[in-house]
C-alpha cells in the first residue's frame, strides 16, 4: 500500500507525514504586531500568519486536500480554511496553495509530540500557546512524547516519509541522482533523517554534506549555508517499492524510468554507448520540436546530467540552440 493511501486510513500516519509536510514545506507561523483603534485609545495586537502550504505543482496539494477533508469529517473538525474548497493561486507567486487551520496544527502536535526540528516546533508550540479564538482547538503538544523514532523502527513508515519528501524537497528525481537538501535551520532534521536512512541501509553518506554555495554568493544572493546528504539508487528501489508511487507525475515518471534503467543497466564500454548517446540526442533533437532534458531522457535512456554534458558540447559546436524556459532550457537543431 502506497504511503498517500496509508494517510488516508490511518491517524497516525496522517499526523506522522503531516509532520514532515510541516517542516520540509510550510511557511512556519511568525507573530506580528497590528495597531488598532478604539475609542481614542490605541491598542496593540499580536497576529499570526497564516499555515500556508504554497508550491507549483498542484496534483501534490489536490491528494493533501482530499485527505485532510476526510479526517476532517471523521473528527468533526476544521482543519482548511473555509474558503479552500478547492486549491487555490496565489495572485502574488502564482503557485498553488493550502491554508491550515491552527486547530490542524494542534492536532498534529499532539499526535506526534516532538517533531525532529527545532525550528518547526518551536513555532509550532508558540502558535498554539497563542489560540485564542474559540473555533481553533487548543492542544499543548507533550514534548516527552516523539512520534517520529517509528521511523527508526517501522521500515515501510521510514519509505513513506522519504516519499513525501522526495515529492517536496528532494532534489536529483529527475537525474536519478535523489538528495535531500536543507537549510543551517533545519540541520537537525537531516541528521535524523540521514539516521533513518543509514539504519535501513538506503544511503552510503556517514555524515552531511555542506553544498557549496559560492556561485550563488558571487551573484550578490544572500545565500545561506545549505546541508545535503544523498540515497542511493538502491536504497531508492526499494523506497519506492515500499511506499511509492509519487504524487508529483512528472516526479514519479523519472522515478521508474531511473528504477527500470538501474534494473536493465549492462555495462557496453564507456567510448562506444559515449558516441551512440550523442548522436542520438543530436537526431532527437532535430526531429523534435523545443526538445526538454527530461524528454531527451525517456529517449535516450541515460542520466539528464550525462545529456546536458552532450547538449552543450552540441551547442558549441554550432549544431544546437537552447532557450530560457522557466528554470530549465528548450533545445533546438540549427
Amino acid at each position: 500500500m502506497g504511503i498517500y493511501k496509508l494517510m488516508g486510513e490511518e491517524w497516525r500516519t496522517y499526523c506522522l507525514m503531516s509532520s514532515i509536510i510541516f517542516i520540509e514545506e510550510m511557511r512556519k507561523p511568525k507573530a506580528y504586531v497590528q495597531i488598532k483603534r478604539y475609542k481614542n485609545k490605541k491598542y496593540y495586537c499580536i497576529f499570526y500568519s497564516s499555515l500556508e502550504l504554497r508550491m507549483k505543482d498542484k496534483e501534490f496539494l489536490d491528494k493533501i486536500l482530499k485527505i485532510t477533508r476526510h479526517w476532517e469529517k471523521v473528527k468533526n473538525k476544521q482543519f482548511i480554511g473555509k474558503s479552500f474548497n478547492n486549491v487555490k493561486i496565489d495572485n502574488y507567486s502564482k503557485q498553488y496553495k493550502i491554508i491550515f487551520t491552527p486547530t490542524w496544527l494542534s492536532n498534529i502536535m499532539a499526535e506526534c509530540g516532538k517533531i525532529p526540528n527545532l525550528y518547526s516546533y518551536r513555532a509550532a508550540v508558540k502558535r498554539i500557546n497563542n489560540i485564542k479564538r474559540k473555533h481553533n482547538e487548543k492542544i499543548i503538544p507533550n514534548s516527552n512524547k516523539d512520534l517520529s523514532k517509528i521511523l527508526l523502527k517501522n521500515k515501510k513508515l521510514a519509505a513513506g516519509a522519504f516519499i513525501v519528501s522526495i515529492d517536496l524537497e528532494c532534489r536529483g528525481a529527475q537525474s536519478g541522482n535523489i538528495s535531500l537538501c536543507m537549510s543551517e535551520p533545519f540541520k537537525d532534521f537531516l541528521k535524523f533523517m540521514l539516521k533513518v536512512t543509514q539504519k535501513w541501509g538506503w544511503t552510503n553518506n556517514n555524515h552531511l554534506s555542506e553544498v557549496d554555495m559560492s556561485y550563488s554568493r558571487n551573484l550578490g544572493i544572500n545565500a545561506s549555508n545549505q546541508y545535503e546528504f544523498r540515497i542511493s539508487i538502491k536504497g531508492f528501489k526499494e523506497i519506492y517499492s515500499l511506499a511509492g508511487p509519487l504524487i508529483i507525475k512528472n516526479k514519479n515518471k523519472c522515478a521508474k524510468f531511473h528504477i527500470q534503467r538501474s534494473n536493465n543497466y549492462v555495462n557496453r564500454g564507456y567510448h562506444l554507448i559515449k558516441s551512440h548517446t550523442k548522436q542520438k540526442i543530436y537526431e532527437s533533437v532535430k526531429k523534435g520540436n523545443n526538445m526538454t532534458t527530461t524528454q531527451l531522457q525517456f529517449i535516450t535512456g541515460v542520466r539528464s546530467d550525462v545529456i546536458l554534458d552532450h547538449l552543450h558540447k552540441l551547442e558549441k559546436n554550432g549544431e544546437i540552440v537552447k532557450q530560457r524556459n522557466g528554470k530549465g532550457y528548450i533545445w533546438n537543431a540549427i
